[in-house]
């Protein structure tokens, strides 16, 4: 009874704190944008030329289907870092001293993330009656056809998502921007994964997201009225027009795949128990002491002597050349910035994709080699704009002399630079081949980078947010062709006419921000 208590008050004292953020306000109002957007029509689930009508059942299940996919994407970047807050703040060395567990602090944890994530499932679930009522082809509202997708598919995906949120961050190489990167290239490659498997034909609601699920129940429905389906199943699709809506009664929930899928909350446990063995419960005695190189002497030391006088400090002003500023100096000091930390093998990595950007033709390297360069140094660029909140220096270095006009441009410029040379490469092989239109798609990309990076980096001051915005443009424009998206110049002429102006628009943003920051 007494644990109950303390995962109770923990996890509530941990919800209320993220609640009051600005950060959950805006994914508030993501989570409202995007069931506006469904609203209107701009979102919309159907199965090749079809899509059922608009009755409880299927807003139910497309609506769960948008929450799993959305938020059990991009909810992960929200409720991580809980554990790294408490760590930074002191609050965990306080938790630390009393006899609170670790399987009690991580499940405490969990529950809090739980929380936020299902509340951002509510908004969603609301505008899913407005939908429904909008749209005016079924105006009467079954409650349970509606709510049990969300219950039965939404829910138990929440609690795996926000258990490996914690796991994450118990992992110490995953509790930082290399865990972003993984889950976010994991969460995108584990459904196609999963779903070319057989054996989710036969059992589809093992499937951790329900669309095996639906899809399968749907496509029994479509077939009966429409012989000719494809088989596609898409979330979006406003490129292909409807031709024919059918009726959709929703799943039959038989005891086997309610334990199905409740057997993942069940998984979610474990994981966050999995979470408390690798847990240090704020004791820096168990990180990995960092080797330092000893310059002391081996011989004993010299007797030092209290009988002399100490002699009294005579302080000589500065002169001109020591109170003078080299801006080059600057610059200098924050390429090492960036790059320090990095091991041999980064550099050998990032050595191989310069080269190999080089080696192949133009259009490979537009395609293939230039994009992999250019996700290798993502972690390198996420700390621009950002370094001074996150090591707890912006008091000092906020302080300086004009750090708005020397400061912030040596930022965007030592991420320039670094951008610059993981292109150089590519951009060696567009001068000789005279491919003029990928090589201002290249600079033009290379702006664009360091600039986002350096908005992201002030106005939020973490990493993360960098992280998740490039990863999903990344994502989206080059690897998948998406118009307007694809900066680098993958499969298009890269936009140089909107990344460039936007680039501009960006660091005056940042220098807005920093201005602000400044008066504060």
């Amino acid at each position: 009874m007494k644990s109950a208590r303390v995962i109770y008050h923990l996890a509530r004292a941990d919800f209320l704190e993220r609640v009051r953020r600005y950060s959950f306000l805006v994914m508030l109002g993501l989570a409202a944008l995007l069931g506006y957007q469904t609203a209107i029509g701009n979102v919309r689930l159907q199965l090749g030329d079809y899509r059922g009508e608009f009755n409880s059942a299927w807003v139910g299940g497309m609506m769960s289907i948008i929450a799993t996919f959305f938020i059990g994407w991009f909810g992960f970047y929200l409720v991580k870092g809980s554990v790294a807050r408490d760590r930074e703040t002191g609050v965990g060395q306080i938790m630390a001293t009393t006899p609170m567990t670790r399987p009690l602090y991580t499940l405490g944890k969990w529950i809090s993330n739980f929380a936020v994530l299902m509340l951002m499932v509510v908004i969603l679930a609301i505008f899913g009656i407005v939908i429904q009522l909008l749209s005016g082809e079924s105006t009467q509202v079954n409650i349970s056809a509606y709510l049990l997708p969300f219950v039965f598919i939404v829910m138990p995906l929440m609690a795996l998502v926000a258990a490996v949120a914690v796991l994450f961050e118990a992992i110490p190489f995953l509790s930082g921007g290399f865990g972003n990167i993984v889950y976010f290239f994991g969460f995108i490659m584990m459904l196609p994964l999963i779903m070319e498997q057989d054996f989710i034909n036969t059992y589809p609601a093992i499937e951790p997201m329900g669309l095996a699920l639906l899809k399968a129940d749907m496509t029994e429905e479509v077939l009966k009225v429409f012989p000719d389906y494809d088989n596609s199943f898409m979330l979006g699709g406003m490129d292909t027009p409807i031709i024919g809506t059918f009726t959709w009664t929703g799943i039959e929930w038989t005891p086997a795949i309610i334990a199905t899928r409740f057997a993942f909350i069940g998984l979610a446990i474990l994981l966050t128990l999995l979470a408390a063995i690798f847990f240090d419960r704020f004791d820096p005695s168990r990180a990995k002491p960092k080797r330092i190189k000893s310059t002391a002497s081996d011989s004993a030391p010299a007797p030092v002597s209290t009988s002399q006088a100490l002699p009294t400090p005579r302080l000589t002003p500065l002169n001109a050349a020591a109170n003078g500023f080299s801006f080059s100096r600057v610059l200098v000091a924050e390429l090492k910035l960036l790059l320090k930390g990095q091991r041999w093998w980064w550099y050998i990595a990032a050595a191989g994709l310069i080269i190999a950007c080089f080696a192949n033709p133009s259009a490979t390297t537009r395609e293939i080699v230039l994009p992999m360069a250019w996700i290798w140094p993502i972690l390198i660029w996420s700390a621009i704009g950002n370094r001074e909140i996150h090591n707890n220096v912006q008091q000092l270095t906020f302080s300086s002399a004009s750090p708005l006009m020397r400061q912030l441009p040596a930022q965007w410029i030592a991420g320039f630079i670094v951008t610059l040379i993981m292109a150089s490469g590519a951009a060696l092989r567009f001068t000789i081949d005279g491919d003029t239109v990928g090589l201002l798609a290249l600079f033009s990309a290379a702006f664009f980078i360091p600039s986002l990076a350096l908005a992201s980096g002030v106005w939020s001051g973490t990493s993360k947010l960098f992280e998740i915005l490039y990863m999903v443009i990344w994502y989206l424009g080059p690897l998948n062709k998406v118009p307007g998206l694809d900066f680098i110049g993958s499969h298009s002429n890269g936009y140089p006419q909107m990344f460039i102006p936007f680039s501009i628009v960006l660091i005056a943003f940042a220098v807005f921000g920093r201005s602000r920051q400044l008066r504060n």
